[in-house]
C-alpha cells in the first residue's frame, strides 16, 4: 500500500471500511482498466471488478448495489450509449450511487453536465494525476460514509443520568 494513502486511511480513520470497499470499473479502453485497477490495489488495496461496457455492468447491478463505480464517458464507435446515459439508468435504480466519471473528453459542458445528473466527480483520462484523483475521491466518499454512519452518535448522544 501507498505510504501516502495508507497514511491518509489511518487519519480518516477509515481503513476498515477502505478494505471492504467494492469498486466497478466500467470503461472500454481496458489497458487504462488494468492501470486504474492496479493502482487502486497498490495505493489502497482495493479490489475492483471490471465491465467493458455500460450495458454489462448494468446487468450485474441491482437497485440497492453499495459499488463505487468509476464510470467511462465514451464507449467508442459502435456504441450507441455514452456515460451519461448509464449516469441515468444507475440513479433510476439507486439515487445514492456513487459514480466517479473519467472521460479522455476535455468538454467542460460534458462535465457539468456529469455533475448534475448525479456524479461524484469527473476527470479528465489524460491528467496525470487521474489516478491519484480517483483514489483521493473514493477516500473522501469513505469519510463521508463513516460520519454519516456515526450521524446519530454525534447528534444524538444518550442522556446523561
Amino acid at each position: 500500500m501507498n505510504d501516502h494513502f495508507k497514511e491518509q486511511l489511518q487519519l480518516l480513520d477509515i481503513e476498515i471500511m477502505a478494505k471492504d470497499a467494492d469498486i466497478a470499473i466500467v470503461d472500454d479502453d481496458f489497458s487504462f482498466s488494468l492501470l486504474m485497477k492496479d493502482y487502486l490495489i497498490q495505493s489502497c488495496d482495493f479490489e475492483a471488478a471490471l465491465f467493458e461496457d455500460g450495458e454489462s455492468f448494468l446487468k450485474d447491478y441491482k437497485k440497492n448495489d453499495k459499488r463505487i463505480i468509476i464510470l467511462d464517458y465514451d464507449f467508442g464507435k459502435g456504441q450507441n450509449i455514452n456515460g451519461l446515459s448509464i449516469l441515468a439508468k444507475i440513479k433510476e435504480k439507486n439515487n445514492n450511487a456513487v459514480v466517479i466519471m473519467v472521460s479522455g473528453q476535455d468538454d467542460i459542458e460534458i462535465a457539468i453536465q456529469a455533475m448534475r445528473s448525479g456524479a461524484t466527480d469527473y476527470f479528465i483520462k489524460t491528467n496525470k494525476t487521474v489516478f491519484a484523483n480517483v483514489v483521493s475521491c473514493i477516500m473522501k466518499v469513505l469519510a463521508l460514509e463513516k460520519h454519516k454512519l456515526n450521524w446519530p452518535v454525534l447528534f444524538n448522544p444518550t442522556p446523561r443520568s
